[in-house]
């Protein structure tokens, strides 16, 4: 039965490899049934492309033999790899239904990106409250290139999330105020979740701020609660912040468990994020 799978988040970054499993209780909550993670080489990823695929497709070949057979797994993916553009849709055509829906928006991203969409890989989601579009598209060679190192290790991705869209799965997960905002820092950049902003996700280069207060007021003028979370080690909390804490969400737990936990936010959320088909539809 479907409940009965283990749902797989999987972040690839440079510097280390992050899983998490996740299992639904009869009942309630969520049982942690593994986690895992594996220092990677600092240009594993360079603008978001895998480089190191033979050393990483030995890795998680590895892995998969100590999976069950039939898991959903849910891959992030870094938010380098694509072009997102926001639309705003007219009165007449917000009330189009499919599939003119899609020729209008199709129409409008020939617009929006200066690239034979033949080339791309475009996907679309409406703002639930503004009704805003959000263009997405992505090099449909970059993804290739992923999808043949995860088949080559045997793995078969459910689900492709860009990396700031699991920190929003993550927090509807937690339950979190919705004002809060979610800051995750990686070894080469911030990524957001805060949906006072427009648009709510994001990133930048760490080379570009020069530390989270900085990231706080350039870039997200957070007025709610901020929760952070560290790629690196378990960041202890500052004032102002509040420590992410994502095996706080999990009703069963058994050791052992990692010594920092704050580095499996992205994979948390990927494995709690609700089920659909990738983000590029």
């Amino acid at each position: 039965m479907s409940f009965q799978r283990w749902k797989i988040g999987l972040d690839i970054q440079n510097g280390q490899l992050c899983a998490l499993a996740v299992q639904r209780h009869r009942r309630k909550g969520w049982k942690l049934r593994h986690w895992w993670r594996y220092p990677l080489p600092d240009d594993t990823l360079v603008q978001g492309v895998i480089q190191r695929s033979e050393t990483l497709v030995a890795l998680l070949s590895a892995w998969r033999q100590r999976l069950p057979y039939n898991v959903s797994l849910r891959v992030g993916l870094h938010p380098q790899l694509v072009l997102q553009r926001q639309l705003a849709l007219p009165e007449e055509k917000n009330q189009l239904r499919e599939p003119e829906r899609s020729r209008y928006i199709t129409a409008a991203a020939r617009r929006f990106f200066p690239i034979d969409l033949k080339e791309l890989v475009v996907d679309y989601r409406q703002h639930p409250s503004s009704g805003e579009i959000c263009l997405t598209a992505a090099h449909r060679t970059a993804l290739d290139s992923w999808h043949g190192c995860l088949q080559a290790a045997g793995l078969t991705p459910d689900v492709l999330e860009l990396t700031p869209g699991a920190l929003g799965a993550l927090a509807a997960a937690m339950k979190l105020p919705a004002q809060a905002t979610l800051v995750h820092a990686l070894s080469d950049h911030w990524l957001w979740f805060s949906p006072q902003q427009h648009p709510v996700a994001g990133w930048c280069l760490r080379r570009d701020v020069s530390g989270i207060q900085a990231l706080i007021d350039t870039r997200l003028s957070a007025s709610g609660p901020v929760f952070m979370s560290d790629a690196i080690s378990d960041c202890p909390t500052r004032p102002g912040y509040q420590a992410l804490n994502p095996f706080s969400l999990f009703d069963n737990l058994q050791p052992p468990l990692p010594r920092h936990q704050q580095p499996f936010a992205l994979a948390a959320g990927l494995a709690l994020r609700q089920e659909e088909n990738t983000w590029y539809g």
